[in-house]
């Protein structure tokens, strides 16, 4: 069984289903609490903050750069 839904939040329309095998599908409430866990899931996703410019290795900090394409990483202050 494939129940589809969409949910519109504040950062958008969130679409998914959840497949259930005939014989093992969940009561209403279930089926529910398990949208709404996928809904909260994406919204931490698309809410979280960015990943820090920066990584530090060894002490020493490094800033993620773009360069054709690849991420590389240069000393900061280099």
């Amino acid at each position: 069984m494939k129940i589809d839904f969409c949910v519109d939040t504040a950062h958008g329309k969130f679409c998914d289903a959840l497949y259930f095998e005939d014989d093992a599908v969940p009561d209403e409430a279930t089926i529910e609490a398990m949208k709404q866990e996928r809904v909260d899931n994406w919204i931490a996703v698309v809410t979280a903050p960015p990943a820090p410019a920066y990584v530090e290795i060894d002490g020493v900090q490094y800033e993620k750069i773009q360069i054709d394409g690849q991420t590389v990483l240069k000393p900061v202050g280099a």
